[in-house]
């Protein structure tokens, strides 16, 4: 028999089962879109851990890659072994929920085309997707041709106005650039100069001034010193005079045998000179308190004299330090580079088109720049360490130190280390990517972040790191990307660092794991070709 207390037990978990079922579904996705590229790698972000992925056709596995990424990220990559992928359902569990996507393939995604956001997904904020989960529709019954097309339509309109925004940051940016930089010269030159030239004419005055006083003060203290000589020289004498007649006259009393008168004598001239010894030492004393008070005078103004000089000295090591650094101001760098044609405020006149939409919109800038700076500011285990194939200007050293994944972009970091005499001005920067027979397919995209305003330059004898990103590309292990560095003037030379593609992949591979899945003997990751080539392509 079951009691009641048993059954009262059986209701409360099933009422709580549906409430949490029901609290779950409502952050459940139901039927995006998820656009598939043969050359790029797309990203899913999640609010939490994913604990499975599961295509709803099996066959679709031979298509597509799915790997955790971060723990709370999927990657999806094409399987380029194949000419064309099917529309299937992918099923990804994480935190609780069951999300149901159609995955689509799209074999005119470009992975350069700004006027197509890139393949990132980003459901990461739980509000954000309870609010997608709200407004999404119920799918529709569509054929796969249009559930393309009309996926790809609705990117096309969403990206219109993101392109309008960036073509206007990009517009603004390149207009101030044009204008600030000479303006900020001339008022460097102006005002800058005025207060350099005020500062040091007075420091050099007060330096000037307390040499003199204390000049005054030796010359008051020597005419001083010379007074009390001939003083003492002259007091000397006269005692030298009375005791030399005190002598005489007690002789002359001896002579006479007056002794009493000679005793006198002697008592008064023993008097005199202990009075006269008296006011000697009394004297001495006072001299030696002047000579002392003079000399705690001549001791301040020295003290200040020395302040002055070292207040003038350090003022004008500062300005000249300040000279120095002014060459790298915005005005100096106009000065000694603008002027000339060189414009390190833009993108060179020959560098390649850049991804605009990724790159100038505000809000994924500084995105970009904080993801740069973070990994420019620590050191990643594992380094690549791949060196240019030769040095710039014969002595500007470039390597590729890491690679790291964010997201939907690759992240590039550059060592430069310029042990030459002159700046290095880092200038058209570019990526092509070659196939297995070392034929360039096409040129990757991308922009500095870190310097999205100004183009980075390296002073004589420094090091310096810059990060060139991209969005992914879908690389296989026996393909491989070539960044071209120039020097902004020609004559400088080009370096190339060869990536390839098998370390690239083993870079990915640090961020992406498999997950549970219904086909556990599927393809891991799309790796042909030989793995160990590392020619060097030819410059584009």
């Amino acid at each position: 028999m079951y009691t009641t207390g048993y059954f009262k037990k059986c209701l409360l978990i099933v009422l709580c089962c549906s409430f949490y079922y029901a609290h779950a579904s409502s952050q459940n996705i139901n039927g995006e879109k998820i656009i598939v590229g043969r050359e790029s790698i797309t990203i899913i972000n999640f609010p939490d851990k994913v604990v499975n992925i599961n295509f709803s056709d099996e066959a679709a596995y031979d298509y597509y890659i799915p790997k955790r990424r971060e723990e709370r990220s999927i990657s999806i990559q094409f399987n380029k072994d194949k000419a064309s992928g099917p529309v299937t359902g992918l099923l990804v569990n994480e935190g609780g929920r069951s999300h149901m996507f159609r995955l689509l393939f799209d074999s005119t995604y470009d992975i350069n085309d700004d006027s197509r956001p890139p393949l990132w997904y980003d459901h990461s904020s739980l509000k954000e997707l309870k609010v997608f989960v709200k407004n999404q529709k119920d799918p529709a019954e569509t054929t796969t041709g249009d559930e393309l097309a009309k996926e790809k339509e609705r990117q096309k309109k969403e990206a219109a106005a993101r392109r309008e925004e960036a073509l206007a940051a990009q517009k603004k940016s390149e207009e101030a650039a044009v204008t600030k930089a000479p303006a900020r010269a001339a008022e460097e030159s102006a005002s800058e100069r005025k207060q350099k030239e005020a500062e040091l004419e007075l420091a050099r005055k007060e330096a000037k001034e307390k040499e003199r006083q204390l000049q005054l003060a030796a010359e008051k203290e020597a005419a001083a010193q010379k007074a009390a000589d001939e003083q003492a020289r002259k007091e000397a004498a006269q005692l030298a005079l009375q005791k030399e007649q005190d002598e005489k006259k007690q002789k002359e009393l001896k002579e006479k045998q007056d002794a009493a008168a000679l005793a006198r004598a002697q008592k008064e001239a023993a008097e005199k000179e202990q009075r006269q010894q008296e006011q000697l030492a009394q004297k001495k004393k006072q001299e030696e308190e002047q000579r002392k008070k003079a000399a705690d005078e001549l001791a301040r103004k020295e003290a200040a004299r020395k302040e002055a000089q070292e207040r003038l000295a350090k003022l004008e090591a500062e300005n000249k330090k300040k000279e120095a650094e002014k060459a790298y101001s915005e005005g100096g760098i106009w000065q000694r580079y603008g002027k000339k044609g060189i414009d390190l405020y833009n993108f060179p006149r020959n560098q390649v088109p850049t991804v605009n939409s990724d790159f100038y919109v505000v809000r994924d800038t500084l995105r970009n720049f904080r993801i740069s700076d973070s990994l420019i500011h620590t050191d990643v285990p594992g380094k690549l360490n791949i060196a240019a194939d030769k040095p710039i200007n014969k002595g500007v050293m470039i390597a590729l130190e890491n690679i790291v994944f964010k997201d939907v972009h690759t992240y590039y970091k550059l060592k430069i280390e310029n042990n030459t005499d002159e700046d290095f001005l880092m200038g058209r920067t570019y990526m092509y990517w070659y196939d297995g027979a070392e034929q360039a397919k096409m040129m990757v995209k991308g922009s500095y972040l870190t310097y999205i305003g100004f183009f980075p330059f390296v002073r004589p004898k420094t090091t310096q790191y810059v990060v060139f990103v991209t969005r992914s590309p879908n690389v296989v292990n026996d393909e491989s990307l070539v960044l071209f560095i120039d020097e902004r003037r020609k004559e400088k030379g080009t370096a190339s660092i060869v990536i390839p593609g098998a370390a690239y992949n083993k870079a990915l591979g640090n961020v992406q794991v498999n997950v549970g899945s219904s086909a556990p003997g599927r393809p891991a990751a799309p790796a042909t070709g030989n793995d160990a080539r590392t020619k060097k392509r030819s410059k584009k």
